[in-house]
């Protein structure tokens, strides 16, 4: 292959030519910003493009192919063998490639490569199946990378991945040639086309069924689960070429061709299933009964040892008051019944088996609960992150993950573990999928030294030999061969098994442009190169091993950086020399302060709850240059608020009266200003005497923006509707003078004063430990983002408003609830503080068809970067307008949700007016005749 540096002029200009600026990044930043993936490699490309269509992706590979320049194809980032890295072009998904098409009643499903695991299993739910992958990492983790990759999990199995539910697939080859096999005239243009590829694939297919010995060692291979190298299986499993071409695509890892759609047959969803946690007294006593229970014929058992218990104990807690010890090994269990009969009978025969043992105990006894149920399928998610977040520091994270023969399972663990002894990995920790005898293992590493790098290879020499040698293994299970294996090709499949693959890899990618190094690497030490190293940044953000599980959260995430990025680019940037540090630095003003959220939703979803939002506030406020205006605000209150009041006034006045004037004020397309609100009278009146009361905080949001008087719904103040819900319940609502003058202080916070915030938020607290008789009366917070800061408060009863309407005055109203549709956008805050339950369950209350747009975590209006930034608004929002328009069509008015400032970006950027719940229920309710 010839140099890069005399091909990349000519190769840029025509990148440029075909894709805009706003997709194309070369700035160093940015490039950092992708220089790691979940794996512990480090690879800065050169360049990183989006493309957002097939067309575009044909033409991108058209042109590296004529000038060789290598490309890496990326989907979620969450790999964990450095297969999504490059140092030349590394290529992304624009938000376009989210196509999921539902079929023949959900027995199968079209996706496109950037559709979210997870969201192919929501949608597909309402028919009672799911896709048969489920890697642990299926919130974040995309399609692309779940075929391209072979991603099992811990229900998936060896008959429910990507190879054996495949149905039809559209791939770009190397070339640039785009086939579907559900189109028969394009099937038959790539018959004649390539005809000799598909002609090699044959004879290589005839050569490998002839060889009895390479053919038995195939099979072998694949009663396991096996993704070491290319799937070979194909060449016995099919004898259409064509075929064969589309099921090595699965698991090649990007270095075969570009999968742009797959056609997957689903699995159904079990009618019912129960999850429990058993403990045992060693690796032998568990492995014990796993044949047992694949018998019964449960659906997952997951192996955790004593060590992996400890490092997520916090989790475990819930659940057990025993604190397991390294020798312990806990199951846990998962079994399902295509009825609730069915169900109890395979409980009994787990339970009949465990008694025979007579040395397993219940951490957690089996349960139906889906509450209890995802709480123990989280403790086993979150093994591999949390070994990460307790590392030493200059350390990084090793996973690897092998699988054995069922029957040498117990001696295989206990080898494992003599392996680590012997190697100096005390904190190593073994967890995996018992069922099909899949090892995972998970050790910190560290590379400053020679001897700590010579140790590790050392260490990898003898993994090889145990699991290839003394129990006839395979050295990866389902995460990929990647670059940490890809040296070990030979010793897992010999060499008539590694001439095959690279007899496939010249047929079809003859030029290598294609993710090199990956899978197939002549470097036996590629393993130990290019190592990702993670050095101390923040202790807020140091546990972080950019796994990436926090980017779906990410409301910036497609318009500027994610939280792993943000945390990746500064640490990057301590190595960089001066100036190229201060330029990132510069950059990362805009790319890595200014326009993140700073909500905490990306805590929701990591496994280490690090909230990157904490960590911005912090660099916010190391940054505030206004200490004194600050501190004026804080201590007037309520004249700021009138400021702002007659501010909003003027400038929306401004709009209808002069809009060009207006424009030129504010060019940014910020989105239309709501009306000011009234100035609210605080009162503590209630229609009729009673006995429950509640304490009532107008928060500065609703006492800053109003209502449009459009609609009979929106045609009073939200605190003029809560008083006459309360009233219709019979509930005194309390509201003291001096709450016009408090604040939570989330403002304030969120700009970087945090000195003020706190200030603001104890006198607030204060004040309503009075009002509501020392914690006897609920305290009610119209906003949701401001109930979020006090509700660690333990002393009072903080409830955000749809919380207090769904069990204060939801039991003593009749409802009457609307039949047309209602989209429903759950806030960041409310599902930091109950994942949203409150809400939705109010919802679905006030509206018999209650939707909530998919791709949407985060509405990214963020207090007031709505106005200030607005972009980031518009790009957390982009999916809304169309899925909007579809709903407005089945006769959607009206939109719901708890928090102002969010319903005016989701106003703008949906056509659907956003307001509070509370004004639908307040239409849909009466006063119980009974009360």
């Amino acid at each position: 292959m010839r140099q890069q540096s005399e091909l990349n002029q000519a190769f840029m200009r025509g990148v440029c030519e075909l894709l805009p600026s706003a997709r194309r990044f070369s700035d160093l930043t940015r490039r950092l910003a992708f220089s790691t993936d979940a794996s512990f490699y480090h690879k800065l490309p050169q360049l990183v493009v989006q493309i957002a269509s097939p067309q575009e992706m044909q033409e991108l590979l058209r042109l590296a192919l004529t000038y060789e320049v290598p490309l890496t194809f990326r989907a979620a980032g969450t790999s964990l063998s450095g297969q999504a890295l490059s140092d030349s072009v590394l290529v992304m998904l624009t938000p376009d490639w989210r196509a999921m098409d539902v079929l023949d009643e959900g027995e199968r499903v079209k996706l496109q490569p950037g559709v979210i695991g997870a969201e192919a299993n929501k949608k597909l739910a309402p028919w009672g199946r799911k896709i048969g992958p489920d890697p642990a990492s299926i919130n974040s983790c995309k399609i692309g990378g779940i075929a391209a990759n072979n991603a099992s999990g811990m229900c998936c199995g060896v008959r429910h991945n990507s190879y054996h539910t495949l149905q039809e697939m559209t791939f770009i080859l190397a070339d640039g040639t785009l086939v579907d096999t559900s189109d028969a005239a394009s099937v038959s243009a790539f018959r004649r086309s390539h005809g000799s590829l598909l002609d090699g694939l044959a004879t290589l297919a005839r050569q490998v069924q002839s060889d009895t010995e390479l053919s038995a060692k195939i099979a072998q291979q694949y009663r396991l689960k096996n993704t070491m190298g290319y799937g070979l299986n194909a060449l016995l499993d099919y004898q259409d070429p064509l075929a064969i071409l589309t099921h090595l695509l699965i698991g090649s890892e990007g270095t075969l061709g570009f999968i742009a759609d797959i056609t997957y047959r689903t699995v159904p969803l079990p009618a019912a299933s129960a999850t429990g946690l058993y403990l045992f007294p060693s690796s032998h006593a568990a492995c014990a009964v796993i044949s047992d229970l694949k018998a019964i014929g449960v659906n997952a058992v997951e192996f955790m040892d004593g060590r992996a218990l400890a490092s997520v104990s916090d989790l475990l807690a819930p659940y057990t008051e025993l604190r397991p010890d390294e020798t312990n090994v806990a199951l846990l269990i998962e079994v399902v019944g295509d009825s609730q009969a069915e169900l109890e009978q395979g409980i009994a025969a787990i339970e009949a088996c465990f008694a025979q043992q007579q040395d397993s105990q219940a951490l957690c006894s089996f349960s139906t609960d889906r509450a209890t149920a995802s709480g123990l399928w989280n403790i086993r998610k979150g093994l591999f992150p949390a070994v990460g977040a307790v590392r030493q520091s200059g350390t990084t994270v090793i996973i690897e993950d092998v699988a054995f023969p069922l029957a040498q399972l117990p001696d295989a663990v206990q080898a494992l573990q003599q392996l680590f002894v012997d190697y100096g990995y005390h904190e190593a920790i073994i967890f995996g999928h018992a069922l099909d005898g899949n090892v995972h293992f998970v050790f910190t590493q560290g590379f400053a030294t020679a001897a700590q790098t010579q140790n590790y290879e050392n260490f990898m020499a003898a993994l090889v030999t145990l699991v290839t040698e003394r129990f006839d293994g395979t050295l990866k299970a389902e995460h990929g061969t990647g670059r940490n294996m890809a040296p070990y090709v030979y010793a897992q499949w010999g060499g008539a098994g590694l001439k095959v693959m690279q007899t496939l890899k010249q047929l079809i990618d003859p030029k290598g442009i294609l993710n090199p190094g990956v899978i197939i690497n002549n470097n036996p030490r590629a393993h130990v190169e290019n190592l990702k190293q993670l050095p101390e940044l923040d202790t807020t953000v140091d546990r972080c091993i950019e796994c990436g599980f926090c980017e779906p959260q990410c409301p910036s995430l497609n318009y500027t950086l994610s939280p792993r990025q943000r945390i990746a680019v500064m640490r990057r940037a301590q190595g960089l020399p001066p100036a190229q540090k201060q330029q990132v630095e510069r950059d990362f003003q805009h790319l890595g302060i200014d326009s993140c959220a700073a909500t905490g939703l990306c805590a929701t979803a990591c496994p280490v709850a690090i909230n990157t939002g904490t960590w911005v506030q912090q660099l916010r406020a190391t940054q505030a240059r206004h200490p004194k205006v600050a501190h004026w605000a804080a201590k007037h209150l309520n004249s700021s608020l009138q400021i702002a009041r007659f501010a909003l006034s003027a400038a929306r006045s401004a709009s209808h009266i002069a809009p060009k004037l207006s424009q030129k004020l504010a060019p940014r397309g910020i989105p239309e200003l709501p009306p000011a609100a009234a100035e609210h009278s605080n009162t503590s009146a209630v229609s009729q005497p009673a006995g429950q009361k509640m304490v009532y905080m107008v928060t500065c949001p609703n006492r800053l923006f109003g209502y449009a008087s459009s609609s009979d719904e929106q045609s009073s103040s939200l605190p003029e509707t809560l008083l006459r819900l309360c009233n219709k319940a019979g509930i005194e609502v309390i509201q003291p003078a001096a709450l016009r003058h408090s604040c939570c202080g989330q403002p304030w916070l969120s700009k970087g004063y945090p000195e003020q915030a706190s200030e603001r938020r104890s006198q607030l607290r204060e004040l309503l430990w009075y009002a509501s008789e020392q914690g006897r009366w609920p305290v009610v917070m119209d906003a949701s983002p401001c109930a979020l800061q006090l509700t660690d408060d333990g002393q009072l009863n903080i409830l955000e408003l749809s919380e207090f309407l769904l069990d204060y005055v939801v039991p003593k109203v009749a409802l009457t609830p609307v039949d047309e549709p209602v989209l429903l956008h759950v806030t960041c805050s409310s599902q930091r503080m109950d994942n949203g339950d409150a809400l939705r369950a109010l919802a679905h209350l006030c509206s018999n068809d209650v939707v909530e747009p998919e791709g949407i975590k985060c509405c990214g209006f963020a207090g007031d970067k709505g106005f200030t930034l607005p972009e980031l608004n518009q790009s957390a929002l982009a999916p809304l307008a169309e899925q909007a328009a579809v709903q407005q069509r089945k006769g959607c008015t009206q939109g719901l949700s708890n928090s102002r400032t969010c319903e005016i970006g989701l106003s703008e950027y949906s056509g659907v007016t956003y307001a509070h719940i509370a004004f639908l229920l307040d239409r849909i309710s009466r006063p119980k005749l009974n009360q």
